[in-house]
């Protein structure tokens, strides 16, 4: 591919990946109710905070529409990059632009979610052993502590040591890695706030009900 024509293509990715990303379901739910989510509880549009505000049932829908939005705009990216060895890479990069959509969207103010399912996705899509490492120390963290941040954070960054470790010896193999690397600075970064509450011991632990 000529360096021109890959360099639109790549930005054309990254746009219509951040448009995609930039629908966020927990704000487009919640109306439905008449209400805004971040008007709620952490004021975060996002899963955790909807099942806070609406109840598990509303949570789960929130985020089976995170993951179905970020497939659309994975899938597109893997049927233009299909061809090419380095197509995780790619698919990471725009899965970082959907995930910058959904925590700062363009149809509501810039202010969204965290982008925690959205990168879920994005590591099933690359590579399924990365999806299972990653949900896997999820849901350990979230068991023994109860802080879904904490899990959050630990997860994004299982995600570039296990695709370093699979990919290591493989051509383009450190880009996969690095692509993941940067969705999992973007997760930490996003979760600032909650890691200053976590160090203070003051971070409010998880409980799978409507408030």
């Amino acid at each position: 591919m000529d360096k021109l024509i890959f360099i639109l293509v790549l930005l054309g990715v990254a746009v219509y990946s951040y448009l995609i990303g930039s629908i966020n379901c927990s704000i487009l739910i919640s109306r439905f109710f008449h209400k805004d989510v971040r008007d709620s509880g952490s004021g975060n549009a996002g899963a955790t905070n909807m099942v806070r505000a609406f109840g598990p049932g509303i949570g789960v829908l929130t985020m089976l529409g995170d993951f179905l939005k970020t497939l659309v705009a994975l899938v597109i990216t893997r049927l233009l990059f299909g061809g090419e060895i380095y197509w995780q890479a790619m698919v990471a990069f725009s899965g970082f632009c959907c995930s910058m959509g959904h925590a700062f969207p363009l149809y509501f103010g810039f202010r969204g979610g965290k982008a925690v399912t959205v990168v879920g996705m994005v590591f099933l899509v690359v590579d399924w052993r990365c999806f299972a490492i990653g949900i896997s120390v999820f849901i350990l963290t979230v068991l023994i502590t109860r802080f879904i941040s904490l899990g959050s954070m630990l997860a994004a960054i299982s995600g570039p040591i296990t695709m370093f470790v699979i990919k290591r010896s493989e051509p383009h193999g450190w880009y996969i890695a690095l692509s993941l690397l940067a969705l999992a600075v973007m997760i930490i970064i996003l979760h600032r706030e909650n890691l200053k509450r976590l160090v203070k011991g003051e971070e409010r632990r998880f409980k799978f009900k409507k408030d």
